[in-house]
């Protein structure tokens, strides 16, 4: 009568056992698949209309990118646009056009290899719609020759964040794998003291 309820406990023990190592494997896989570096940003953003001078094309990742990544820019006619630099920051991929952008419709495709070496691909559109030269004023924009120096900083930002957030997913992806030993290992002494 009395191996019933020991059947029942150990029983009970074994769920609860499976329960918390299938928890801490979905956490450590979860954690290391946050590594991949989605887009956060472009300049111009999908679907803009863009009425000053553009040069160049800026996409934001929310982590490190590798060399190999590109863009591609065409027309609405289908046309290769001339993308003459293409720069990898920390977090960035800039393209710098071979010439100002003239009004029309732009897509943009964009390819890239993240940090944990996972290829990630994507698109977006934008136009460029300028006023005529002949009565506007080319004087350059405060904001433009600032612009460069802000995003340097928020890159800076970013990367600083990243990294954080790097440290903190695999000191989190230690602490699973410590507490599934502790659990397995506990599990096992008490399962083979119940058999004793």
């Amino acid at each position: 009568m009395d191996k019933q309820p020991d059947l029942k406990e150990e029983l009970m023990l074994k769920r609860i056992f499976t329960a918390t190592v299938a928890f801490l494997l979905a956490m450590t896989i979860s954690t290391s698949a946050s590594a991949h570096s989605h887009l956060s940003g472009t300049h111009p953003t999908d679907g803009e209309v863009v009425t000053e001078p553009l040069n160049e094309i800026i996409l934001e990742f929310d982590g490190d990118i590798e060399q190999g990544s590109f863009i591609d820019v065409t027309t609405s006619e289908g046309q290769a646009v001339d993308v003459q630099d293409l720069i990898i920051g920390e977090g960035t991929l800039t393209g710098t056009l071979a010439e100002t952008l003239p009004n029309d419709d732009y897509q943009v495709n964009w390819s890239i290899i993240s940090a944990d070496g996972h290829p990630l691909e994507g698109e977006f559109s934008f136009t460029v719609d300028r006023a005529t030269p002949e009565s506007v004023e080319e004087t350059a924009d405060p904001s433009e020759t600032t612009e460069p120096a802000e995003h340097s900083i928020e890159d800076q930002e970013e990367a600083a964040a990243a990294d954080e957030t790097e440290e903190e997913s695999s000191s989190m992806s230690i602490l699973f794998i410590v507490l599934l030993v502790i659990v397995v290992a506990g599990g096992v002494f008490f399962l083979t003291k119940r058999k004793k």
